[in-house]
């Protein structure tokens, strides 16, 4: 990273980060993570790097022992946020040409103390220099990855019988996410739709107080980390037999993944892996007679990020407002090493829903799954 900054005339990089315990929601974790190895879990930090020295400023008290696992390599303090500004000025001496990373999630507050000490620093954005650096993922990161796969398929295993315990869905959800920090995930996040159409992922308590019922479909979501690295999965199951509506469902995604999969290889570019996920489910939706559908987004990168910054771009969000939709972002060709998430889906309202994801490894010749559990329906 410092010689990558420096080429761009950068004296010093500020690499601002939330911990994990914000999960999917923040990307500057990852940044700081792949930086540094730093999670300051429900607090902030920021790290300073100058071509001598690394230096991590953490905003808690009681996050600050955590810094000792980080090797004598990187030093550390506390530093209430409020005085930020001050303890990065004197860290820096000097330098006003300043790399900077994560700062669009920076809160105001920071920054405004930032640019009282420094009213003259010139930032330069390396977010996306670093995320070039983290699309290939190298043996050690693969291994994690992997490892995180393996936890997704026991929670997709241990699923069917829990459904039929006759208590709240949002408990059978806190049952599998305590599997998972049991057998080692650092953090697990699900979502779980039992309904007889199921209607979006549902995540939390106040939306999952049903009892799973007879002729209910069921859509399950897994997303954990294994030493910091996302891993993620979707199945679909059902109480009983599956309707047949439901099976079609069930049929346009499973096939739209098997389409995607095969053109998932190197040099493809990953738009166009959307490109293909799109016109699959909404040519087979409007056959079927369903035209208004909705849909998330069809994937994204895997890595530190529970969406890696511009490999995840490559997949339009469709769930929302369209008119938040930013441009077209740059293509992105598909390179051997890199781990991303396919998840074509569609739901009809008042009919149902369907969602498959799948974890793929790009090798030489082209996409290797990394979750081993089947992907047809699973009768509960």
């Amino acid at each position: 990273m410092w010689q990558i900054a420096s080429d761009q005339g950068v004296e010093a990089v500020l690499a601002f980060g939330f911990g994990d315990a914000l999960g999917a929601g923040t990307q500057s974790h990852g940044a700081l993570r792949y930086l540094s190895d730093c999670n300051s879990h429900e607090a902030q930090s920021l790290l300073i790097l100058t071509g001598e020295t690394t230096h991590l400023i953490f905003g808690s008290p009681f996050v600050h022992p955590c810094a000792n696992s980080l090797g004598p390599k990187v030093s550390f303090e506390q530093v209430p946020q409020s005085h930020w500004g001050q303890a990065i000025a004197e860290r820096i001496g000097g330098a006003r040409q300043l790399g900077c990373l994560g700062f669009s999630e920076l809160p105001h507050s920071v920054s405004a103390t930032i640019a009282q000490e420094l009213p003259e620093a010139t930032w330069i954005a390396l977010d996306d220099d670093l995320a070039r650096m983290r699309m290939i993922k190298d043996a050690d990161e693969q291994a994690a990855l992997l490892k995180g796969a393996e936890l997704c398929d026991a929670l997709f295993a241990t699923l069917p019988p829990l459904l039929r315990r006759n208590e709240p869905v949002w408990k059978t959800q806190l049952r599998l996410e305590t599997q998972a920090r049991m057998e080692d995930a650092a953090y697990c996040r699900t979502w779980l739709t039992v309904l007889p159409a199921a209607d979006r992922p549902r995540y939390w308590p106040e939306e999952n107080c049903n009892h799973p019922t007879d002729g209910d479909q069921v859509l399950f979501g897994v997303a954990l980390t294994v030493d910091g690295y996302w891993a993620h999965g979707i199945r679909m199951g059902s109480m009983g037999p599956a309707r047949d509506d439901h099976q079609r469902m069930w049929a346009i995604v499973d096939s739209a993944l098997a389409e995607a999969e095969a053109a998932l290889r190197p040099l493809t570019m990953l738009s166009g892996i959307d490109a293909i996920i799109t016109d699959h489910v909404e040519t087979a939706a409007t056959a079927a007679g369903w035209t208004d559908i909705a849909r998330f987004r069809g994937g994204h990168g895997l890595g530190l990020s529970y969406e890696e910054p511009l490999m995840s771009g490559q997949f339009v969000q469709h769930w929302g407002p369209s008119g938040f939709r930013g441009p077209p972002p740059v293509p992105i060709p598909a390179q051997s090493g890199m781990v991303l998430e396919l998840h074509p889906n569609l739901f009809v309202p008042g009919l149902g829903g369907a969602a498959l994801g799948e974890m793929y490894l790009i090798g030489d010749t082209g996409a290797v799954p990394m979750l081993r559990f089947p992907r047809q329906i699973f009768e509960a």
